[in-house]
């Protein structure tokens, strides 16, 4: 008997709503746990991120080479399109993958932010930070679409600013709470986190400008198709010249200090 058209439909939407569903699952199963829980559980607990959707064969985003960047970012290379925070040569590399959407990445910063940027402070290594932007394709039907896009947009134009990890730090720290993930921020918020870093006179001009007209958006896309095709698997990630670090060695700060000293 051949299946009507209607009932063919009705499967067929069943089964996106499942996978869905699945997916949300799987992008919610892990999160990094907060420094006050830290305090209250015991020692040495392992901090992992949010595993990152991957997209069908079938997505059509790839990479522009000549794409506009932000101001220091690398184009090719091992760490193409990630933006370095310091300049240091002859020291480990550590790179960071993280989606301005992921409530695991926020905690990490949280937690850990501060000290690894004072890692590269000192000399110890060069930090080269990652956006990609796969929370928003969970959420077509959020308050404020493509955020994730439009808020790693936001930190490149803070970068040319010279706000960049400034930028990067309030954005994660203004996220909507974890039940309202995936609501993200308006432009006028992200406008307004550009005065709050700092961002005066005609360098806020040319930053909102920026943000409204969207300018490094094919810069974000180039950065989640290397996200996708590494198959890196999840975010916050963390790679040491090109290695992935293991959760457990950035459970702490000490953990982190101590993984960079071993694999010099």
């Amino acid at each position: 008997m051949v299946e009507s058209k209607k009932s063919t439909k009705e499967k067929a939407a069943a089964a996106r709503a499942a996978a869905e569903a699945e997916q949300k699952k799987r992008d919610r199963r892990i999160q990094i746990i907060g420094g006050a829980v830290i305090a209250v559980l015991v020692a040495g607990i392992i901090a992992v991120g949010v595993i990152g959707s991957r997209g069908s064969s079938g997505d059509s985003t790839g990479v522009v080479a000549d794409a506009a960047v932000p101001q220091g970012t690398f184009t090719s290379g091992d760490y193409a399109w990630g933006v370095p925070y310091n300049d240091k040569a002859d020291v480990p590399v550590l790179s960071i993958w993280e989606d301005f959407g992921c409530p695991a990445c926020a905690a990490f910063e949280a937690r850990l932010g501060a000290d690894i940027q004072k890692l590269a402070d000192d000399g110890t290594i060069q930090l080269v930070y990652r956006p990609t932007t796969f929370i928003e394709k969970n959420f077509p039907k959020s308050p404020n679409p493509n955020s994730s896009t439009r808020a790693a947009n936001a930190y490149g134009c803070a970068v040319d600013a010279g706000k960049g990890a400034e930028v990067k730090d309030i954005i994660f720290a203004n996220q909507p709470a974890p039940e309202n993930e995936g609501d993200g921020w308006t432009d006028e918020q992200l406008i307004q986190f550009g005065k709050d870093a700092g961002i005066t006179g005609d360098a806020a001009t040319t930053y909102e400008t920026c943000v409204t007209d969207q300018k490094y958006k094919q810069w974000t896309v180039n950065s989640y198709t290397v996200f996708r095709d590494s198959n890196v698997p999840g975010t916050p990630s963390l790679f040491l010249d090109g290695q992935e670090v293991p959760n457990d060695a950035y459970a702490t700060i000490d953990a982190l200090k101590k993984y960079i000293a071993d694999n010099k």
